[in-house]
This record gives C-alpha cells, structure tokens and sequence, in this order.
C-alpha cells in the first residue's frame, strides 16, 4: 500500500485494520507534508473519524495521540538524515513498541478520563527520543 492509499483509506475509514504499525507509519507521512501542528489535528480528527466508523467512539484517546505524534515528531528531528516512513522506522525500531508511552506515563495518568479527553502532561518524563 503506498502512501496515499494509506491516507486515503485511514481518511475515508475503509482500512480493514488499522495497526500501531501504520498508525505511526502514518504519522510519519503527515509529519514530513504537513508538519507538528497540523499533524495533531489531522491524527486526532482521523482517529476520532475512523473509531466512529469502525462502531468503537470510545476508543479514541486525546493524550495517547499527541504523544505518539510527539514521540514521532522527536524521532524525527533526531534523524533529520531520515525522510522515508520505512528508514525512520528501521533507524527507530522503538517506535513500533506499543508501549513507548509507558516511559513517559504511569498506566494510571494515562488510563484516566481526563487523559482520554484531553492533553495530559507525562507524569514520568517529558516526551522526548532517547537512543
């Protein structure tokens, strides 16, 4: 799948699935065209958009999204030699860890309500890359 068919498949909620691997695949690709802060937006309304067509509303999370944004993002400024989804992820294998966040957040802060609805700071360590 290239690209713009994930894109296009995640935008229009017709992927079958939707694993972290092309979660973060695809915020790579929104990184690199369309920066940080548009990048949040679009992730967020996206996940919220395809949990809601897939029936499953409540599975969206506010923190949990920009925080993968933020890791990616400080990844990716950590490579800067980096442009392709697939060689950031080679040189940043961590990033398909599921648990990544779990550095930064206690299970509790980011299993509240508060941090499902809306940016919760990390209760542990600010979000940044570690190699």
């Amino acid at each position: 799948m290239t690209d713009d068919e994930l894109i296009r498949g995640f935008e229009a909620g017709t992927l079958s699935e939707f694993p972290h691997a092309s979660h973060v695949r695809l915020t790579i690709v929104y990184l690199s065209r369309h920066g940080r802060e548009h990048t949040l937006r679009l992730m967020a309304e996206g996940l919220l958009r395809f949990a809601t067509f897939k029936g499953i509303p409540g599975k969206f999370h506010a923190t949990q999204t920009r925080a993968w944004v933020e890791l990616i993002e400080a990844a990716r400024i950590s490579h800067p030699e980096v442009a392709d989804p697939s060689a950031l992820i080679a040189a940043c294998p961590e990033l398909l860890d599921r648990k990544a966040l779990d550095r930064f957040y206690s299970p509790a802060h980011l299993a509240s309500d508060t941090a499902r609805a809306g940016w919760v700071e990390p209760d542990r360590a600010a979000i940044r890359w570690n190699e």
